[in-house]
């Protein structure tokens, strides 16, 4: 039993004295407190701001509200349920209008499969934000860390996979899923086993890690040899296009376009014939940034009901804010969506965003502040797109957009998850709930809903195999690399350079019921012959079920979870 306290206050008259009380750390203690000290220990315990990003939830029910108003603190409570709606809103519309396109364009530009782009540019993507948060924190609780990072592993392969081969069922490349699920437990094995004395070496860290570079090793030689095939199969046209086998073949070389809209619809002055040498450069250029600009969709205004009219209003505001600051490159679009005076804006809207959500705009460089320099870089590269593109075509250089795109949707999934974290977190602590429980269910999946909305949107766009490749890249790379990178900075902060782990009450509930997630669906697959049907989503989903209604149940103490020992 750890015997460390952490300071408490109580109010005598006007000031606040302190006192040492257990778990005072933990944010939850205020239940414990009388009415009266719940703000202030809002106010001043560390625990109750790391649930803060951009707004103090806790400290909007506890202070400003007060939970002695039963009614009004209800309210709020009610109010923050639909702000984190609200968030999935912008969530889904950023992933499906924005994130999907740049992922498509830019695997189609390196000329990469489905599964490659999945495992290496969506994982790295998604789980970015996490891996570099949890590197930055080694001092964090281990206890929280390992019930979140297995648990989003669990909800990402188990309901996110699931819902995947809901939408879109699909045939797996044996060899291909095998890997992918054979090394997911060889890692999951690993830290059961090195965890056991609740000590983590170096050398356990490495193993970890490199577990993930063979991973992203097989992955790649897998690409490499069926493009090679494709290459041998196709040399000079031998091969029908319609043959099923080299279509298979291709599907694992490289990513096909799914074009939804095979009739763009062509609006007058938007477009100039390319015979017409004299038309000038610039015709049609505040029509078509007004055109490009509008936040609401025409035909959705036209034909859908007042609900989705309504529905269309709400999302304006942050639509409006996305079409002016992140390009969209769609190759499915007329001229790959390019909107020369909004990608010109762009160049310069794009970086002081980032500069401001991220807190440096005003960082001095020397003596000048940040948001000055963005500025000055950025006019004349603006001032240059305007005099080499034309209005009616995209420039040669378009595709480099994509790169601000995917900078650009990323930075925003990344600030709203941030917030559906810290709403999820506040819920935890208004309803007293141990930090395991917290971490694999509520953290877990705030900090899994950017992978949720992402791979949900590819799916529903005809990816389904970048969104499930995903599912396991994504997950692998935060075990792997995150647990692995963080446990080895703790060790050096150790002289025997060992890290001292605690899984807590629910770590072996967490990778007892990953590794039953892993097996059922390597399982249903042998039997349905690698065929990705919507039953195994199914499973998969109902699996996950199962291990959180299990952990819940341990939680309230009516069954016993995994791991803990009730021995006299």
């Amino acid at each position: 039993m750890c015997n460390q306290t952490s300071s408490l206050f109580t109010r005598s008259s006007r000031h606040a004295t302190y006192v040492n009380f257990p778990r005072a750390d933990d944010c939850s203690y205020l239940h414990k407190l009388s009415v009266d000290e719940q703000c202030e220990f809002v106010k001043m315990a560390e625990s109750c701001a790391e649930s803060q990003f951009y707004f103090n939830y806790v400290g909007f029910l506890y202070c400003t509200i007060g939970s002695d108003r039963e009614y009004l603190f209800s309210l709020g409570f009610l109010l923050l349920l639909c702000v984190c709606m609200y968030y999935f809103v912008v969530l889904g519309t950023t992933a499906d209008q924005f994130f999907c396109p740049t992922l498509a364009t830019i695997a189609k530009t390196l000329n990469i499969s489905e599964a490659l782009a999945g495992v290496t540019i969506l994982a790295f993507g998604n789980g970015s934000p996490d891996l570099f948060t949890a590197v930055a924190n080694p001092d964090a609780d281990t206890e929280l860390m390992f019930s979140e990072l297995l648990g989003s592993a669990a909800f990402v392969i188990g309901v996110i996979g699931g819902v995947v081969l809901l939408i879109q069922p699909f045939s797996f490349a044996p060899w291909a899923i095998s890997r992918d699920l054979a090394l997911f437990v060889v890692a999951v094995l690993w830290i059961v086993y090195r965890t056991s004395d609740e000590r983590f070496s170096l050398f356990d860290s490495s193993v970890l890690i490199g577990i993930y570079v063979v991973f992203l090793g097989l992955v790649v030689w897998e690409f490499i040899r069926a493009k090679r095939q494709v290459h041998r199969a196709s040399l000079h046209g031998r091969v029908p296009e319609n043959d099923v086998s080299f279509q298979n073949l291709r599907e694992r070389a490289e990513i096909i376009i799914r074009r939804h809209d095979p009739a763009p619809v062509h609006v007058p002055g938007r477009e100039v014939p390319r015979g017409e040498e004299n038309t000038p450069d610039n015709e049609g250029l505040l029509r078509d940034f007004w055109i490009h600009l509008n936040p609401i969709d025409a035909d959705e205004w036209t034909q859908g009901s007042w609900m989705t009219r309504m529905f269309g209003i709400m999302k304006v505001p942050f639509v409006l804010v996305l079409l002016l600051t992140i390009p969209i490159v769609d190759v499915t679009a007329e001229r790959d969506g390019w909107c020369k005076l909004l990608n010109i804006l762009h160049c310069l809207t794009l970086p002081l965003f980032i500069a401001f959500v991220n807190g440096f705009a005003f960082t001095p460089i020397f003596h000048v502040p940040l948001c000055c320099w963005i500025i000055l870089v950025s006019v004349p590269w603006m001032v240059a797109i305007f005099w080499t593109s034309r209005t009616d075509r995209c420039p040669r250089y378009h595709k480099l957009f994509t790169v601000l795109g995917f900078l650009g949707c990323i930075q925003v999934i990344y600030i709203v998850a941030q917030e559906v974290v810290s709403v999820l977190e506040t819920v935890g602590i208004v309803l007293n709930l141990s930090k395991s429980i917290l971490g694999l269910s509520l953290l877990a999946w705030g900090n899994s809903v950017g992978d949720l909305f992402s791979n949900v949107a590819l799916a529903r766009q005809g990816y389904g195999k970048m969104a499930f490749a995903a599912c396991f890249g994504g997950p692998l790379l935060n075990l792997c690399l995150g647990l692995g990178l963080t446990l080895i900075a703790k060790a050096f902060g150790d002289r025997h350079l060992v890290a001292e782990v605690r899984k807590g009450v629910m770590g072996e509930n967490c990778e007892v019921y990953l590794l039953h997630i892993l097996s059922t669906t390597w399982m249903g697959l042998l039997f349905t012959n690698f065929q990705g049907r919507r039953s195994i989503g199914l499973c998969m989903i109902v699996t996950y079920l199962v291990f959180l209604a299990f952990s819940f149940l341990g939680e309230f103490e009516l069954i016993h979870p995994y791991g803990t020992d009730h021995h006299p």
